[in-house]
């Protein structure tokens, strides 16, 4: 892992230039494995497009199929040379706004774009960035703010996920309860089991972009069975077919 305490917005225009860099240098513009109905192009118009989206305030429906759809329509009219200067102007006008957003949502954010970086490289058979800082960020929000609390609410766990050094805790294995205590002590218990992966690999399957099988050659002390609905959670779900990368 990589240090993720520069500024957000620092991270997301270094990763935004990467994307840039890619597009323009590619043969074409071809079908992307990560996403089936999108081409290098859709998912540029869908990076770029969120700036609009934010500014506007249209965040009805943010992340769903129908949100991300509508980004691309938009711009399907746009060349990609259109699109990247597009990318150019309002790329470092959002970065700039980044680390003032509540929550974790700037977060949000730069793992979104670390997700389409990897799906572009896909598309363009061009590997790279696999342990960059965007990458990073995005491990640390999935486990923290969607893996974690989703294994919480099922029941499941506590489950012990490493990547490359790191090591984060899920669940607690028993019911919803509003007693702290029994909470605290429950997340000081010794973990059931264990899965360690790379963290690229990890990153990639808590974001829809492996399947179950994939998932399940992870190194697991447990039975991953139970444990396979922490990587079909909102917004993301598990592929069909193995995507090799």
């Amino acid at each position: 892992m990589t240090d993720t305490l520069r500024p957000l917005g620092e991270i997301y225009e270094e990763t935004r230039a990467r994307i840039v860099v890619l597009v323009r240098e590619a043969d074409g513009d071809g079908p992307v494995p990560a996403c089936p109905s999108w081409s290098v192009r859709d998912v540029l118009s869908h990076v770029t497009g969120l700036y609009d989206d934010i500014v506007s305030g249209n965040l009805a429906g943010a992340a769903t199929a129908e949100w991300t759809a509508a980004q691309v329509k938009r711009r399907q009219d746009m060349t990609i040379e259109e699109l990247l200067a597009d990318s150019d102007d309002v790329g470092p006008k959002l970065a700039a706004m980044l680390d003032d957003f509540p929550g974790r949502y700037g977060n949000q954010v730069v793992a979104d774009i670390a997700v389409h970086e990897q799906d572009i490289r896909g598309g363009i058979g061009r590997r790279g960035a696999r342990n960059c800082r965007a990458v990073a960020v995005g491990i640390e929000l999935l486990l923290g703010a969607v893996t974690s609390p989703g294994a919480m609410a099922l029941g499941l766990g506590p489950l012990e996920v490493q990547a490359d050094g790191w090591r984060w805790l899920m669940g607690t294995g028993g019911p919803p309860t509003s007693d702290p205590e029994v909470a605290i002590a429950a997340a000081l218990a010794a973990p059931v089991g264990r899965v360690t992966a790379p963290p690229f690999e990890l990153f990639r399957a808590l974001t829809g972009r492996r399947s179950a099988d994939q998932i399940r050659a992870f190194d697991w002390t447990v039975d991953p069975s139970p444990y396979l609905a922490l990587f079909d959670l909102w917004p993301f779900s598990l592929r069909e077919d193995d995507l090799v990368e």
